[in-house]
C-alpha cells in the first residue's frame, strides 16, 4: 500500500484545523475524501464505539432532539471516551449543554481511521519521509499522531445516541439543608468531600440513563406544544 503525499496533506490539514471556518471544512472535506476513497478497509472502519463531544446550541436542538438526525458532514470522532469527555472542557458560553454522543459507525460512515493507520508500519514510513521532505501540514501528523483516538466519520448527530449532558450539582449549602445537615458541621463535610476530589459546585455530566430520561421528557414536552399550537391553529 502506497501512501500518497496528497493524501499525506489532506490528512494533516483536516488534523491541523479549520478555526470554525466552515467555507474551508468544506474543502478539507472534499480534499479528505477524495484522497482516502481507495484505502484498504482496515483503514475505512472501525469495531467499537465511536464518541464526540459537542456543544449544543438553541436553534439546533429541534433537528438533534426531535428529528434525531443533524447532518454535519465529514467530522472528527474519539474511540476514547475520556478524551471525548475532557475535549474542549464542560462549560461554553451560550451553550444550551455539552453533550457526549456515542455512535457505532457503518463502513460506509467512516472516511479514515487515524488509529488503524499508525499500526501501520509503512505508513509510519511515508509520515517520516514526508516530514524529512518537508511536507506541507506534516507538523499536524507528527503531533497528533493516535494520541486523539481520532476516526473521521460522515455521521448524523442523534438525541438518541447522547450519553451524557453537562450539568451543575446544587450549590453545597442546598444540598446541606436538604440532607439536615447543621451549618456548623457543614466546613468539614465540604473538606472530606475534595480530599475525596468531590467538588459538590462543580459542572459535571449526567449518566447515561438520566441522560436519556430528560431526552424523551423533552421530546413529550415538545410532541404536547406541537399537537396544542396545532389545536389552536385548526
Amino acid at each position: 500500500m502506497t501512501f500518497t503525499d496528497d493524501f499525506l496533506k489532506a490528512l494533516g490539514a483536516w488534523q491541523k484545523g479549520w478555526n470554525e471556518d466552515q467555507s474551508k471544512k468544506a474543502k478539507l472535506e472534499v480534499e479528505l475524501k477524495s484522497t482516502t476513497e481507495h484505502l484498504p478497509k482496515k483503514y475505512k472502519s472501525v469495531s467499537t464505539p465511536c464518541y464526540r463531544k459537542r456543544f449544543l446550541h438553541k436553534g439546533e436542538l429541534y433537528e438533534i432532539i426531535m428529528v434525531d438526525e443533524k447532518d454535519e458532514g465529514v467530522t472528527s470522532w474519539t474511540i476514547d471516551k475520556r478524551y471525548a469527555e475532557r475535549f474542549k472542557g464542560v462549560y461554553k458560553a451560550n451553550a444550551v449543554s455539552g453533550a457526549i454522543f456515542e455512535h457505532s459507525p457503518t463502513s460506509e460512515e467512516v472516511i479514515v481511521n487515524i488509529c488503524e493507520l499508525w499500526k501501520c508500519e509503512q505508513f509510519t514510513l511515508a509520515v517520516q519521509n514526508y516530514t524529512e521532505r518537508q511536507g506541507e501540514h506534516s507538523d499536524a501528523l507528527n503531533n497528533f499522531k493516535a494520541s486523539q483516538g481520532e476516526v473521521i466519520l460522515s455521521s448524523p448527530l442523534k438525541g438518541s445516541e447522547i450519553i451524557a449532558l453537562t450539568g451543575a450539582a446544587s450549590p453545597f449549602d442546598e444540598l446541606c439543608e436538604q440532607a439536615g445537615i447543621e451549618e456548623e458541621k457543614r466546613d468539614d463535610y465540604y473538606r472530606q468531600l475534595v480530599e475525596q476530589d468531590i467538588y459538590p459546585n462543580e459542572i459535571q455530566y449526567t449518566t447515561k440513563e438520566g441522560t436519556q430520561r430528560v431526552i424523551q421528557k423533552t421530546i413529550k414536552r415538545m410532541d404536547a406544544l406541537i399537537q396544542s399550537v396545532m389545536g389552536k391553529d385548526i
